[in-house]
């Protein structure tokens, strides 16, 4: 894991309590708050009981979505792939958070099973401050996901979409480029474009 995928990681510790989203057997989208519980070189650690209609929509798909708001009220959030993990890790969950003994005291601790994030990729977001900031990372061989838009060579230079931009992101060129890291991607200079030269990059 690089340095940059890693302060991610350990910010998602330092929040702990996350929304997690998974999909369920009939495809409907569900979501419940979760603690992170361990951020290790290797990725995140979380822990669910055998019952939980979370646990098997866990193993029956292996992805998640965690969601989190920081303390400076940036946002975090992540899509990834996980997997069950060996019975040490929930003694090591336990170790590093003490309060779960009294929500499963002594031996009913096994009714859980631990669950590493092995990979994935996501994004801190900074809307407080201005410009807006965002930052992608990832981790165990998964790729930075960049969304937004792209402005493509069809540009008429006519400033339309600089124009229509609320962070003011888009400078002069052939064609006008968009500043990713500060773009709200809320897709004003696709709709303001007369050439159609502005290009979606998520689907």
């Amino acid at each position: 894991m690089n340095e940059k995928a890693k302060k991610y990681v350990d910010l998602f510790r330092r929040v702990k309590i996350a929304a997690a989203a998974t999909v369920d057997a009939e495809g409907h989208p569900q979501a419940r708050i979760i603690n992170v519980m361990l951020a290790e070189d290797d990725g995140m650690y979380i822990v669910t009981s055998r019952g939980k209609p979370f646990y098997k929509q866990l193993v029956e798909t292996g992805e998640i979505a965690l969601a989190a708001m920081c303390p400076d009220y940036q946002s975090l959030k992540f899509t990834g792939k996980l997997r069950v993990v060996d019975k040490s890790w929930v003694d090591k969950v336990f170790a590093q958070n003490p309060g779960m003994n009294e929500v499963y005291p002594g031996e009913s601790r096994y009714i859980l099973d631990a669950f590493h994030i092995y990979a994935g990729h996501g994004e801190w977001f900074d809307l407080l401050h201005y410009p807006i900031s965002r930052e992608t990372f990832a981790y165990g061989g998964d790729t930075e996901e960049h969304n937004g838009f792209v402005i493509q060579d069809a540009c008429i230079g006519c400033g339309a979409c600089a124009s229509a931009c609320p962070q003011k992101c888009i400078t002069p060129g052939t064609p006008y480029v968009i500043n990713w890291a500060h773009c709200l991607q809320c897709g004003r200079c696709a709709e303001a474009c007369p050439a159609d030269a502005v290009r979606r990059l998520h689907p």
